[in-house]
């Protein structure tokens, strides 16, 4: 406020575009949006996802999943999880428990193989887990599934100019 009250507007460069402020006159206070939250815990609201924060979300998931390619490398895990023996998967469920302080994992509902652990799908497969362990767990599993098909599709579009026809064999040339 005192750096108004100091302003000389008739000296301004800005003069007679803007209008002063007379003694009657108020300034008005921009909402901050804080007066309408509420700090009660029984009252909290969380704001609704939108595509951008999905994805943002989604790119945490992945930074915070990422650590996981360094103990496939050192234990030779594959990329693909449909190929994990039982031993893989166990590996995967220890990595997982201790990186995300993941409690009450039963490792012997999971004694199964890679295929047998993506073919359950998800309804089945957070049965097998603790409430929000489970969620962690099945993100982390699709995730690796979804990069695992999407480096099969594009190693395929990047191999399918070896068995395509060059652009200057025509049909005549063939027969």
């Amino acid at each position: 406020q005192p750096a108004f009250d100091t302003f000389d507007s008739s000296n301004s460069l800005f003069a007679g575009y803007f209008f002063s402020l007379n003694e009657d006159q108020t300034l008005q206070e921009v909402p901050t949006g804080f007066d309408s939250t509420s700090y009660e815990s029984n009252n909290c609201e969380l704001p609704l996802l939108t595509p951008c924060s999905k994805a943002v979300m989604s790119q945490a998931l992945r930074d915070t999943f990422s650590g996981f390619t360094k103990e496939q490398c050192r234990l030779g895990i594959p990329n693909n999880p449909w190929l994990w023996t039982e031993q893989q998967v166990c590996q995967w469920l220890s990595w997982a428990t201790n990186e995300f302080s993941l409690a009450n994992v039963n490792f012997h509902q999971f004694l199964m193989s890679g295929q047998d652990l993506c073919n359950l799908g998800k309804e089945r497969f957070l049965e097998l887990a603790p409430d929000y362990v489970g969620d962690i767990l099945w993100e982390h599993l699709e995730q690796m599934i979804k990069d695992s098909q999407e480096k099969t599709q594009d190693q395929y579009v990047e191999n399918s100019h070896l068995t395509s026809v060059p652009h200057w064999v025509n049909n005549n040339s063939l027969s």
